[in-house]
């Protein structure tokens, strides 16, 4: 992956992560709060899940991952993500609460390949807000809003691997890092 088009995917990922973390001032990113629902979370959701279909699709190219069909999806990822164990990956919230520490995520820990919508939950959630946005209005929450951006993240630090050395890889990963989650150890 050449430095200039991760360049452009991380603007895009600044971009949506602010516009997450503007709604803690109107909804506490707490535990207590994940089902809260909004317009501004199904939007959140929208986004970065059609983001991340570009960043699979990417990673697929890098890893020479051909489609089962006429165009990449989420049976073309899961196994790529299994594979490389990004399901271990996992981020915290740096929003804390007293009482209520930040929200703790594995995005892709329950994926299976071989389950519809591969097993998450939040990817089932998006592609019902995406065909029917009013009738399921309710999985446009905090939580779905989280994961996948959660998992936006995850997937574009992951394609960091992919910048040659003399574009800078190691600068990258020294020095992109997202304000808003910690990783876990």
């Amino acid at each position: 992956m050449i430095r200039s088009l991760f360049e452009m995917h991380w603007q895009y990922y600044v971009s949506i992560e602010s516009m997450l973390r503007k709604t803690n001032q109107y909804v506490t990113h707490s535990n207590k709060n994940k089902a809260v629902y909004s317009d501004e979370f199904a939007s959140i959701i929208l986004l970065s899940c059609s983001e991340l279909d570009s960043l699979l699709k990417q990673l697929c190219i890098n890893y020479n991952v051909q489609s089962k069909g006429s165009y990449f999806n989420m049976k073309d990822y899961a196994p790529l993500i299994e594979k490389y164990s990004l399901n271990d990956f996992g981020l915290s919230t740096d929003i804390r609460v007293m009482n209520d520490n930040g929200i703790l995520l594995f995005p892709f820990k329950d994926i299976d390949a071989t389950k519809p919508y591969a097993n998450l939950k939040w990817w089932k959630d998006y592609q019902s807000i995406k065909h029917d946005r009013i009738k399921n209005v309710t999985k446009g929450n905090l939580l779905n809003a989280i994961s996948s951006v959660a998992a936006q993240f995850t997937i574009l630090w992951s394609l960091t691997e992919f910048i040659d050395e003399s574009q800078g890889r190691e600068y990258i990963r020294k020095n992109y890092w997202s304000d808003y989650w910690i990783p876990v150890v």
